[in-house]
C-alpha cells in the first residue's frame, strides 16, 4: 500500500531515530551537548547558533549543524558542510550524509551504493544509527546485492546496548533465511520481546504473532492478546487485524453461542483495522458482509469495504468489486467499471480473474471494453493510509 521505495526509506531513517537517543546527549563530545540538547528538544534556532559558533574547527560540530539545517528545510546549504565533515572523519558526518544519499535529498542524487559506503564508514568507527542503517540495506538488498549474513553483522553491532530499535531490526533479520544463514525463529521472537518491552510498537506486533502462531515461543493466546492490544495502542493498526485473526481463529469452538461471540470480536477487531486503511482487513469484512459471517449478510456493504480495498490496489478485492460491479449482486450492474477492475485484478496476478474477465468481456460492446480497458490503463492506487516515512514512536517500556 505504502510505495516499495517509501518503505525502504523508511526503515533506514526509521533506523536512525533522535528521540532514540540519549536526551541529555551524552553521546556525544561535552562542548556540542547544549547545543544537540537543543536540536533533540526541537529548539533549532537556537541549536544552529551554538553549533555556528563551534563548527569553524569542529567536524562533528559541522555534522550537527548539517543535521539541523536538513531539518531546517535547507538540506541544500547542509550537503557541503555534511561532505566537509564526513571527509575530515565525523561519523555523525558521514551518517547524514548517507540519509541524504539516501533519499537523494538536499542536490544530492540517490545513491544506494553511495549511502552504504558512507553508513558503513560510519558504522565501523561505532555509530549506532548507522550500524542498524547499513544492516537494513544488507538485509534489503539496497546498494547491493542482498547479504543476510552482513545485515545481521552489523545489526548485532548495533544491539548490543539494547537499543529498541537496533532490537527490532536484528530481529527482522534473525526471521529469515539465506542460503547458509538460516532463520532462528527463537531467537526472532526473544528480539521481538526485548524490543516490545522496551516500547517498540512494531516489535510488539511480532511478538504478538509469534505467541499466537507458537512460532519460536510457545503457543499463548492471552499473551499473545497482551501484546497485540499493546501494538495497537502504539498506532499500529495491523494489530488490529491480527486480533481479528486470533479471535476468527478462535471461533472453532464446538458452543455455538461462544463460537458466533468470538466470530462477533473478530468483525469488532475487522473493522477497526479497515477503518484504519488496511486493504487485507477492508477485504475480511467484505467477504463477512458477503457471507453473513458474525453480522448480518448485506452485499452493499460488501461491495463498499471491497470498493475501498480495491482503490488501493488489493487485487482480491479488484477481483470482488468486478464481480459485484458484472453481475449487479449488490442491486446495481455497471459492467464497464466491473469490467475495469476484472482487468486491473488479472494484471495484478488473481487466479481467477482472466476466466472471470473473458466471461464478462462476451457481454460487452467492442467500444465499452476499449473504454473499460482505458479506465484500467489510467488507474493509481491511492492508499488511504498517508506514508509515513518516520519512526516509530516507543512507548513507556512494558512488563506484562
Amino acid at each position: 500500500m505504502i510505495l516499495a521505495r517509501a518503505a525502504l526509506l523508511a526503515l533506514l531513517v526509521a533506523a536512525a531515530p533522535v528521540r532514540a537517543q540519549s536526551p541529555d546527549a551524552s553521546d556525544v563530545a561535552p562542548p556540542l551537548r547544549a547545543a544537540v540538547v537543543a536540536y533533540r528538544a526541537g529548539d533549532l534556532a537556537t541549536a544552529e547558533q551554538a553549533l555556528r559558533r563551534l563548527g569553524a574547527n569542529d567536524a562533528d560540530a559541522q555534522a550537527w549543524l548539517g543535521a539541523v539545517l536538513v531539518d531546517r528545510g535547507r538540506a541544500h546549504e547542509a550537503l557541503p558542510m555534511l561532505r566537509h565533515a564526513a571527509d575530515a572523519g565525523s561519523a555523525e558526518g558521514a551518517h547524514r550524509l548517507a540519509l541524504l544519499y539516501a533519499e537523494g535529498a538536499g542536490g544530492a542524487p540517490r545513491d544506494d551504493a553511495k549511502a552504504l559506503e558512507l553508513f558503513e564508514k560510519a558504522a565501523a568507527a561505532g555509530h549506532r544509527r548507522a550500524q542498524i542503517n547499513a544492516g537494513t540495506m544488507y538485509f534489503r538488498g539496497l546498494g547491493t546485492a542482498r547479504d543476510l549474513i552482513r545485515a545481521r553483522a552489523w545489526l548485532e553491532k548495533a544491539a548490543t546496548q539494547d537499543d529498541p530499535y537496533a532490537l527490532y531490526a536484528l530481529g527482522r533479520a534473525m526471521d529469515d533465511g539465506q542460503g547458509t544463514a538460516l532463520a532462528d525463529p527463537v531467537r526472532a521472537a526473544d528480539l521481538y520481546r526485548r524490543a516490545a518491552q522496551l516500547g517498540h510498537p512494531l516489535a510488539a506486533l511480532r511478538y504478538g504473532l509469534a505467541l499466537s502462531e507458537g512460532n519460536g515461543v510457545r503457543q499463548d493466546f492471552t499473551a499473545a492478546q497482551t501484546w497485540l492490544v499493546n501494538a495497537g495502542k502504539g498506532g499500529v493498526p495491523e494489530a488490529a487485524l491480527a486480533m481479528g485473526d486470533l479471535a476468527a481463529r478462535l471461533s472453532a469452538s464446538h458452543d455455538k453461542a461462544v463460537r458466533q461471540k468470538n466470530l462477533q470480536v473478530a468483525i469488532a477487531w475487522y473493522e477497526v483495522a479497515a477503518q484504519a486503511g488496511l486493504g487485507s482487513a477492508q477485504v475480511k469484512l467484505g467477504n463477512a458482509y458477503l457471507a453473513g459471517v458474525g453480522v448480518a449478510r448485506d452485499p452493499q456493504q460488501a461491495q463498499q469495504w471491497y470498493g475501498r480495498a480495491a482503490a488501493q490496489g488489493t487485487v482480491e478485492a479488484q477481483h470482488a468489486l468486478g464481480l459485484f460491479l458484472t453481475s449487479g449482486i449488490s442491486g446495481t450492474a455497471d459492467p464497464v467499471e466491473g469490467y475495469k477492475w476484472l482487468v486491473l485484478a488479472e494484471r495484478g496476478g488473481y487466479p481467477d480473474s482472466q476466466a472471470a474477465r473473458e466471461k464478462a468481456a462476451e457481454k460487452l460492446v467492442e467500444r465499452d471494453r476499449k473504454r473499460a480497458e482505458a479506465l484500467a490503463d489510467k488507474f493509481v492506487a491511492q492508499a488511504e493510509r498517508p506514508s509515513d516515512e518516520g519512526p516509530p514512536r516507543l512507548g513507556p517500556p512494558v512488563r506484562p
